[in-house]
């Protein structure tokens, strides 16, 4: 899995910070991310810094140069990022920038342990790696997640269920008439079903014009919804013809879901659904953090992941949707690489 956070590092932004060698640089670096992710280092009711544990369910932050033994450093982390009800959602731990943080992932998973959090970062300020350990591998993001990202995830595990337990419809309600789920169409969303059971966290699907590319992924979508799988998804398109068409067969197909199209100038809201182009979410993507959707979807993924469109689709680590006629194959601009 190594391999998958190395690739992942193609694809991160370049930094605009500076140069820094020291651990106490590196934390000022992640304070700021922090802060860009909602956190605020100072408030001890989010952030807990330089803390050590006393004993199975304690915290507190140890003076800044404390003698430690090596037992005891197994229990000490730079951060601990608090929930609402002030349970540890996450430890962080700081490495100087010349250090590649991944290589502190076991140093520091004994005390997310002992302190029962479930999720980890590993950060030099200039490079982040997410870890769900119980899940899967450190993976790089591009941002910190924010305390409603980290409180979405364990609720999501807690109420995840196979989605072999959620029915594939035989039919259903588009523009008032009522269409038939077609045999191609159930292969499709049993495939993507099998995927996401093995962990898969990218798709390619890959349909003839006029099949109903657009209706299936909807169908999947609100299938990853009931399951408890996701709870946010972002539809990404490159014209507006087809905005109006998926926001159109979302509406249509998951009602019970809030939706909106993010246009040019309009406020973010906090919908379940957002539809927008790429041309909108190039100029806004650092706006929401990496963890904000559960479900990214790109249509006519052959012509809108490449190049600047890109960064609008890996700033966030979610499942990742490619829709197309027409995958290409180009040493340059591989769609089946990109989807893995």
């Amino acid at each position: 899995m190594r391999g998958a956070a190395i690739l992942a590092a193609k694809w991160k932004p370049v930094s605009l910070m500076g140069k820094h060698d020291s651990e106490a640089d590196a934390r000022i670096l992640i304070d700021a991310l922090l802060r860009q992710a909602g956190w605020d280092p100072a408030d001890k009711s989010q952030v807990r810094t330089e803390v050590s544990v006393s004993g199975p369910a304690a915290l507190r932050d140890a003076p800044a140069g404390t003698e430690v033994s090596e037992e005891e450093e197994a229990r000490r982390t730079d951060y601990v990022l608090l929930a609402a009800n002030g349970r540890p959602l996450a430890v962080t731990e700081a490495k100087r920038g010349r250090i590649d943080p991944y290589t502190a992932k076991e140093q520091t998973l004994p005390m997310a342990r002992h302190i029962g959090a479930p999720f980890i970062f590993l950060s030099n300020g200039e490079l982040t790696y997410f870890w769900d350990y119980e899940n899967d591998d450190a993976r790089i993001v591009s941002s910190f997640y924010s305390r409603r990202d980290l409180e979405r995830l364990i609720y999501l595990r807690k109420e995840a269920k196979p989605l072999a337990t959620v029915p594939i419809p035989d039919d259903f309600i588009r523009v008032g008439e009522v269409r038939i789920v077609r045999p191609y169409q159930k292969e499709v969303l049993r495939a993507l079903d099998h995927a996401v059971e093995l962990g898969k966290r990218r798709f390619l699907v890959e349909l003839p014009t006029g099949t109903g590319k657009t209706d299936v992924i909807c169908l999947h979508s609100k299938r990853m919804f009931k399951a408890g799988r996701a709870e946010r998804l972002l539809f990404l398109v490159d014209r507006e013809q087809l905005a109006e068409q998926a926001i159109g067969a979302l509406q249509d197909l998951c009602p019970e879901y809030s939706s909106y199209w993010l246009r040019p100038g309009m406020a973010i809201q906090h919908k379940q659904i957002t539809v927008c182009l790429l041309q909108t979410m190039i100029g806004r993507y650092n706006e929401f953090t990496s963890g904000y959707f559960d479900i990214v979807i790109a249509d006519e993924c052959h012509r809108s992941i490449y190049g600047a469109w890109q960064a609008a689709l890996t700033h966030f680590d979610a499942f990742h949707i490619g829709l197309t006629a027409t995958p290409a194959a180009y040493i340059d601009r591989n769609t089946y690489q990109f989807y893995q």
